[in-house]
């Protein structure tokens, strides 16, 4: 891959103010905010993804990166979506977030017979786990509960949500892409070079790494945005001069909406 140091200086860039904005929502006032702490857990999980895929990108390993990035992009449109059914309703917002995830994890548990819940010290136990499930189901009704578990919180499909905040040709051609690179049924990846010119698959390669590692580190940063905006955007200054590093280097691949602007509007 083409200036490999240039996209880990990037990725380095984000990383540490992102470690920044991290310590501010486990301090006071923010600590004490339900909202901070699930938007600061969504954004942990960026960065954390993002420096995972640094890790495999160093062991040479872009394909397995894929997958990763997958999460990165629906993570911030999730984000993105939580703030708006923020703006709304900040405590239904909240709950509806937590209430999702109960309900996915007691499905989880009941697909695997509740088995190894006994290995958990103080662990609730199935019967406790289905009247949770029957308190949420009356909560949020027949209809649905069961789309909340199996698309989230926001209950759209991961197209759809995409949709909402204008991301569509981002879903269509790179997270499309991306997952279907993953799939275990498609080896197009392994197989093209040893059966394509060299040269051309050397230059597909850089084109689809460099739209990869874009992405990634778009979608970090605009978690990061979104967080250091809710917490008064005292690392506004860094994470501009941060984009205009990113949008001024030769590789990065200038997709129209990861170029929404310095500042984005969602």
């Amino acid at each position: 891959m083409k200036d490999k140091k240039t996209w880990d200086d990037l990725i380095g860039a984000i990383t540490v103010i992102c470690a920044k904005i991290l310590n501010k929502t486990s301090s006071e006032p923010h600590i004490n905010s339900v909202q901070i702490r699930i938007l600061a857990s969504m954004f942990w999980k960026s960065v954390d993804t993002l420096r995972a895929i640094q890790l495999l990108y160093s062991a040479n390993l872009p394909i397995q990166a894929q997958a990763l990035i997958r999460i990165l992009f629906e993570i911030r449109i999730d984000m993105a979506l939580f703030l708006r059914f923020c703006a709304e309703d900040p405590v239904a917002a909240a709950s509806r977030v937590l209430d999702t995830m109960m309900l996915q994890k007691i499905r989880q548990q009941r697909q695997s017979d509740f088995r190894g819940l006994d290995l958990v010290a103080g662990a609730p136990t199935p019967k406790q786990l289905l009247n949770d499930e029957k308190i949420l189901i009356r909560k949020h009704g027949k209809d649905l509960a069961p789309r909340m578990q199996n698309n989230g919180f926001t209950d759209l499909s991961v197209e759809a949500r995409a949709r909402q905040l204008g991301l569509s040709e981002l879903y269509n051609i790179v997270y499309r892409n991306l997952s279907r690179n993953i799939h275990n049924t498609d080896y197009m990846e392994h197989l093209g070079p040893r059966t394509s010119d060299p040269d051309r698959w050397k230059q597909y390669e850089d084109v689809r790494d460099h739209v990869a590692l874009s992405t990634a580190i778009a979608c970090t940063w605009r978690a990061a945005w979104f967080v250091d905006s809710l917490l008064g955007s005292e690392l506004i200054d860094p994470l501009i001069q941060c984009w205009k590093d990113c949008v001024a280097f030769e590789h990065w691949a200038h997709w129209p909406e990861l170029m929404e602007g310095t500042i984005p509007s969602a």
